[in-house]
């Protein structure tokens, strides 16, 4: 969480507001709060678990005309936010500018992404945004509306991953959304080790991205290649001795298997 605030608090652009919803019992951020809070406006606010609750809870409370959902383990670099700025003032037809996760050292991080630009559609739609690289105008938000709260992080369901692919999947109905590969957010990479916190959640990662191609009635020959491509990742890895990596793909195999159901 610090990391972020330091690398904010170096953004060029420097109109900006920052809503913090916290997920806390306790009052841990409250020192990180007074030490930002008189660098740029911060507003904190209270939700209860789940990403995507926070997500509803933060966007009622925008005043800003773009709009953005950071994660608290991600890190922007300084010009990030002049960039979006800058696509938005240069393309008005977009309403959503989606980008990039790249880790410290410019690889691709939380997924593979396309390297062509072009606007999002329902089946790049996987390889062309995720949730903290996802730019929108304030209208659009108004238009698509809250995030899936059955969805996402923390949710109370089995299904902790896909949020922000359903939120963009209803904004294709509303919106014009454009893929920008050089628009780019830092985030580590969470694939560097598959330790066993990694290898179980991958499980109820694979159950949202399943209940999400489910819920957009995606194709009988897109599910089987989602299908497809865990469990042949699990042979591979468990043919090569690679058994913890073989596990992951295995669990995720379930998980999108069990969504799709």
């Amino acid at each position: 969480m610090e990391a972020f605030l330091e690398k904010l608090d170096l953004q060029t652009h420097r109109d900006f507001e920052l809503i913090l919803v916290d997920q806390n019992e306790d009052e841990r951020l409250l020192p990180l709060i007074r030490k930002y809070e008189s660098r740029f406006p911060l507003l904190r606010l209270r939700s209860e678990r789940g990403l995507s609750r926070a997500r509803n809870v933060g966007i009622r409370r925008v005043t800003g005309d773009i709009v953005t959902f950071p994660d608290d383990d991600c890190w922007y670099d300084p010009g990030v936010l002049a960039q979006a700025v800058a696509l938005f003032d240069r393309h008005p037809a977009w309403d959503i500018v989606t980008g990039r996760s790249v880790d410290a050292g410019g690889r691709d991080a939380n997924g593979k992404f396309d390297l062509s630009e072009g606007y999002v559609d329902k089946r790049n739609v996987w390889r062309r945004a995720v949730s903290f690289t996802i730019f929108l105008r304030r209208a659009a938000v108004e238009r698509i509306g809250d995030f899936d709260e059955e969805i996402g992080v923390g949710a109370s369901s089995i299904y902790l991953s896909g949020e922000e692919t359903d939120y963009l999947l209803r904004a294709l109905d509303h919106c014009k959304v454009y893929y920008y590969p050089n628009f780019t957010v830092n985030h580590p990479n969470p694939l560097l080790h598959y330790t066993p916190q990694i290898i179980n959640r991958a499980y109820r990662y694979g159950c949202g991205f399943g209940k999400v191609v489910r819920k957009h009635n995606y194709t009988i020959r897109f599910k089987a290649a989602a299908l497809a491509r865990p469990f042949i990742g699990m042979m591979i890895f468990c043919t090569a001795g690679q058994f913890p990596k073989s596990q992951y793909y295995w669990n995720s195999f379930k998980g999108r298997l069990r969504g799709m159901l």
